[in-house]
């Protein structure tokens, strides 16, 4: 008798400092790595739908080994951003600039080293594309284009003097990552919590074609 498969939702994370959440193959331990466009990190989570937290998520390595992850509670701790909970040591999990690998499992308190930003493979496939400003161009409603972006701690891009929070923009993230080759669209930018969404125009550049003889 065949079993039908419970759905479920594949997250991975961002941390504070704009590294990806990973799993060091070297050591079999919880690692971070800088966000590299294009890449899918090691480390992904499986998540039941429909999603609703708190929850248990399943840690899952891409290379299969065999030292098991602690049991964790995924907690939101604000709108688009979550913190890990260690149930058993009633501590969170902690990503630290300090060393290119520094997880630990043993902060006292969820601050900001502790909070992470949860992203589908279609939030990861836009933010890899606005990344690439000789790709994709964001352009206002008076035919200004934005300048090139920078990844920023805190969850932000950096825009010249503006910053925007990529937890206020994950549709738009989702919209940016569908757009195809040659083909643009119009999306809304929210700048802050409580402004507006502002239109801009997303075109996504169309790959060179080889010359012909």
């Amino acid at each position: 008798m065949m079993t039908e498969t419970a759905p479920t939702l594949r997250l991975w994370f961002m941390d504070w400092f704009g590294w990806m959440l990973d799993h060091n193959s070297l050591k079999d331990a919880l690692g971070r790595t800088p966000f590299q466009e294009g890449r899918l990190p090691g480390l992904s989570a499986s998540i039941p739908l429909p999603f609703q937290l708190p929850c248990r998520p399943t840690l899952e390595k891409r290379i299969s080994m065999p030292r098991p992850f602690p049991e964790m509670e995924l907690r939101e701790i604000a709108p688009n951003r979550v913190v890990f909970f260690i149930p058993q040591s009633g501590t969170y999990l902690r990503s630290s600039p300090t060393d290119t690998n520094s997880i630990d499992l043993w902060a006292s308190e969820a601050k900001e080293w502790e909070t992470f930003f949860p992203m589908t493979v279609e939030m990861l496939r836009g933010l890899s594309l606005i990344l690439k400003s000789d790709i994709l161009k964001l352009k206002d409603d008076t035919g200004q284009d934005l300048p090139a972006p920078t990844l920023r701690h805190g969850f932000m891009l950096q825009f010249g003097n503006r910053s925007l929070p990529l937890f206020l923009n994950t549709a738009a993230l989702i919209q940016i990552g569908q757009i195809m080759p040659g083909s643009s669209t119009r999306l809304a930018l929210t700048w802050a919590a409580e402004a507006p969404p502002v239109s801009f125009t997303a075109s996504r550049e169309a790959p060179n074609q080889p010359a012909t003889p």
